[in-house]
């Protein structure tokens, strides 16, 4: 229980770094203007929230003590580095302005009123989500088609509501794997 608090409250840094700093880098490619906004990305960009609660809470429930172990350990090490990264290197997206639409216009816009422009590499959104299905595919392999269907639409999420470029999700990526491949390193 102390190793999940642990995680919760590295994972707690995102919200203050994500609304004070200022400066930084932008990481757009001439590739992100090629991306269509379609704001209906937005449903399973917000359906992320509670995958990861009840990815955090099913880990606590159902892995034996050297998968969970594992898990946290990748947690923390893929947390704090995305701290490290959004603190020192700090980077945002410039998003664009949207008109009146349709519901899910609205809902986006909702997204970006509450969600500061900062914190954009790596993607939370994608490392999170990533190193879930990596050590969810430890528990179900049966499953890997799923796990990897669930990090593409996310991604993909990520890029199509404009709340990320290009290479976020890509660094997203690459730091969840490092992390799960450090965990299962650590301890099995």
């Amino acid at each position: 229980m102390g190793m999940t608090i642990l995680i919760v409250s590295v994972t707690s840094l995102y919200f203050p770094l994500n609304r004070k700093l200022t400066g930084g880098f932008n990481l757009s490619t001439r590739f992100d203007s090629w991306i269509p906004l379609w704001p209906v990305w937005v449903v399973p960009y917000l359906l992320c929230l509670p995958v990861w609660i009840a990815g955090l809470i099913w880990a606590v429930l159902k892995m034996d003590e050297g998968l969970f172990r594992s898990f946290a350990s990748a947690c923390l090490f893929v947390q704090v580095s995305a701290m490290l990264s959004f603190y020192f290197f700090p980077t945002y997206v410039k998003r664009p302005i949207l008109n009146n639409g349709n519901w899910a216009t609205q809902v986006l816009k909702m997204v970006y009123r509450n969600d500061g422009d900062y914190n954009a590499f790596p993607s939370g959104h994608v490392y999170q989500t990533a190193l879930i299905c990596l050590f969810y595919n430890q528990l179900y392999p049966n499953h890997s088609g799923v796990w990897i269907g669930i990090v593409v639409i996310v991604a993909l999420s990520t890029l199509f509501t404009h709340q990320h470029y290009l290479v976020d999700p890509l660094g997203g990526l690459a730091i969840a794997w490092l992390g799960y491949r450090l965990g299962l390193y650590l301890f099995l």
